[in-house]
């Protein structure tokens, strides 16, 4: 049989942190191989942190903050004031910079007290943690860039246009459906920033409230220029959540659909039944009403009820290209690639699922799951 200390120790020194175990004073008793080597590394004499040292001492005599610190919590351990004491603290050399995590645990074995200090490297986390807080930073700056810096300017170009299409002796073009080239133009511009915006500033939903379906739908329908396409809700429902980032998300399907089943689509809104458990709408609807009658005869079926589809009668979407839609950037129609990824956007933040499908016409089907459906 193997002799259990030394296959605990061979355990130790598999580690890549560096570990020491203290007694009830502050004593070093054991360190293992990255302990040892981080200190002859570093030129560390034995007595600063080999065993037998006393490695409160040590750290209480450096004029280092987090030293001192350290010493402070490995006796609140020790005194059991502190169940555990973790410290994140930078460790530079000269060829690279470093962070480590030190905890300390205490532990009882054989009627004696110990506590085990473990240091960690967690650089790659700090890394990624400040590449994440610079990526927001510019994300801060360039939503000021859209916001300000670019809209206020591209609103007086929009209103100048405005009146120069009041000349008649100028030639502004000819653009598709109503308006002039120049001004269809600008709009693009104002769209693709508000898309952009929209994405560089959605956040997770803390706060949601009930909003009718078809009040959101009405909502978000006057503000897309739909031409002469038209749009149905065919159950009376309502959901929870933020109403401007349920309108965002409309806005952005209502255009998908104009732009790719064409300016006299036909779009229809409804609820879904859940995957799981269908139940007590289908036990609703057995005499032939539909979801909605069923809905306002039996309340309870909204437990049911799922989420909400949108739909249009277009060509659709080829099979190989539903997940792809959605990402930023992509789009197969010569538009800015933003709304879908909007709409998932929109969906993540409130804790939603979207996929895309095929309609039971063959058209596009967007199907928003896991939405917490309310009564009227």
């Amino acid at each position: 049989m193997r002799r259990t200390g030394s296959f605990v120790a061979a355990g130790f020194d598999a580690l890549p942190a560096r570990v020491a175990i203290l007694d009830d004073q502050g004593t070093i008793v054991y360190t293992n191989a990255s302990w040892n080597s981080f200190g002859t590394e570093q030129g560390l004499a034995e007595e600063a942190g080999g065993v037998g040292s006393n490695y409160l001492a040590v750290c209480e005599d450096s004029d280092d903050a987090d030293a001192t610190a350290t010493a402070r919590g490995i006796r609140a351990v020790i005194d059991g004031d502190r169940e555990e004491f973790s410290l994140e603290y930078p460790c530079h050399t000269p060829a690279a910079e470093g962070w480590y995590m030190m905890r300390a645990t205490p532990y009882e074995t054989d009627g004696e007290e110990f506590v085990l200090v473990m240091h960690v490297d967690i650089t790659e986390r700090r890394r990624l943690e400040e590449r994440t807080r610079e990526q927001a930073d510019r994300m801060e700056a360039f939503a000021k860039l859209l916001s300000h810096d670019l809209r206020n300017p591209l609103s007086v170009a929009l209103a100048q246009a405005e009146t120069v299409a009041q000349n008649d002796d100028i030639d502004l073009g000819a653009a598709d459906g109503e308006g002039n080239a120049l001004r269809s133009s600008l709009e693009r511009m104002e769209a693709i920033i508000d898309d952009a915006l929209a994405l560089v500033t959605i956040d997770d939903v803390e706060e949601t409230e009930p909003i009718p379906l078809a009040a959101a739908v009405e909502t978000a329908w006057a503000t897309v220029r739909t031409e002469s396409a038209s749009v149905s809700v065919v159950e009376d429902v309502a959901i929870r959540g933020n109403a401007s980032l349920v309108s965002h998300l409309f806005e952005n399907l209502f255009r998908n659909a104009v732009e790719h089943a064409g300016t006299d689509t036909v779009i229809e809104i409804g609820a879904l039944e859940s995957e799981r458990g269908t139940e007590t709408a289908t036990d609703a609807t057995r005499d032939g009403d539909s979801l909605e009658q069923a809905v306002a005869a039996r309340p309870d079926a909204l437990a049911a009820l799922d989420g909400f589809y949108v739909e249009d009668d277009g060509p659709g979407i080829p099979a190989d290209q539903r997940e792809q839609v959605f990402e930023s950037g992509y789009s197969s129609a010569g538009g800015s690639g933003f709304g879908l990824a909007i709409v998932r956007e929109v969906a993540d933040a409130h804790g939603w699922s979207v996929s895309a499908t095929a309609g039971s016409d063959g058209g596009a089907r967007f199907e928003i799951r896991g939405v917490s459906m309310v009564e009227l």
